[in-house]
């Protein structure tokens, strides 16, 4: 492997967990035993299972254990609740999967929970697509953010769903991974190269909202395990231009077009999901003129679920 791959953002190279991650290109008896755990978790869950809370709207001790194989399946679980959520009963939710301090950005609240609506077009926040109704392509959240604040996790919940459309689609990023690896392990190494991918500024005015942030698309975090960071957006965003890193781009969309991996979800309301930061997007919504509009609730997170299961690490929980 090209030694000058960053493979951690934190640098923990002597660290026990990044040693024996099979996301390492040469740990390959790793990988080979996450692989097979990996696809037969895949065949014995169902995907569009549906967990609900208990009479204190949060998950039973019993329910948190069978979620546990379902996530190292799709690295998702859905989640309903009878009565809707507050923004707190929301995060004491995440908190059960070990998901605390959310990420705060441009456009979460003091409580750092984000609330996704279609904003006037005065409101700054207009020009960003989340809070427009048009869709969403592939992407990965917070790929813009610095290493020091990765997104690993977030979480969704629908307050109140649009009339049509607005429905969500997902894919897992360790079975990109997979996929990758075992077609064209080669490329692998072009899509953790610390450069591959270059997000410029955002300037407002004369203001720096966010600084211009690069890195790879696949990286290794401190337990070993599997991140990514990917959007399909053509604007504000330059990829390496050599014909390995250009093979492996359009390898990952050619991935997404044509694999029945994609997983289609429309959350009623009540509903949400909590994720591992999983590859997704949103289709264009309608609303209708009088009725409610659209609400989600997101919250992201800098920890992974699970991460000793997520990495394939020998006993793990």
């Amino acid at each position: 492997m090209n030694p000058d791959i960053t493979v951690d953002h934190h640098n923990c190279l002597d660290d026990k967990s990044l040693q024996v991650s099979p996301f390492l290109l040469e740990n390959e008896t790793e990988y080979k035993i996450w692989r097979a755990r990996k696809l037969d978790c895949r065949r014995s869950c169902n995907v569009s299972e549906v967990f609900g809370l208990d009479q204190g709207k949060l998950f039973s001790q019993l329910t948190l254990e069978r979620q546990k194989q379902h996530l190292e399946a799709y690295n998702f679980i859905i989640f309903e609740s009878e009565d809707l959520l507050g923004k707190q009963e929301f995060l004491n939710i995440n908190q059960q999967f070990g998901l605390y301090s959310p990420d705060s950005n441009q456009g979460s609240d003091a409580d750092a929970v984000t609330s996704l609506r279609v904003v006037s077009e005065a409101d700054e926040l207009s020009q960003y697509i989340p809070y427009t109704n048009r869709a969403l392509n592939w992407h990965t959240d917070g790929y813009y953010n610095p290493f020091g604040r990765q997104i690993s996790a977030f979480a969704l919940y629908c307050v109140n769903q649009a009339e049509k459309g607005g429905d969500n689609f997902f894919f897992d990023h360790e079975i990109m991974y997979l996929l990758i690896r075992d077609t064209a392990a080669e490329l692998m190494e072009a899509l953790m190269c610390p450069d591959l991918m270059e997000i410029p500024a955002n300037i407002q005015g004369n203001r720096i909202v966010r600084a211009q942030e690069s890195g790879p698309v696949f990286s290794i975090g401190r337990s070993g395990t599997l991140d990514m960071r990917y959007t399909s957006r053509p604007r504000n965003i330059v990829w390496k231009t050599d014909k390995r890193s250009q093979r492996a781009l359009s390898l990952i969309r050619e991935i997404l077009m044509d694999s029945d991996a994609v997983i289609d979800i429309r959350l009623n309301d009540g509903q949400g999901i909590v994720c591992n930061n999983i590859l997704h997007g949103r289709r264009a919504f309608h609303e209708v003129a009088g009725g409610s509009s659209r609400l989600y609730y997101r919250a992201r997170y800098y920890q992974t679920i699970y991460p000793g299961r997520r990495a394939g690490l020998s006993g793990a929980a």
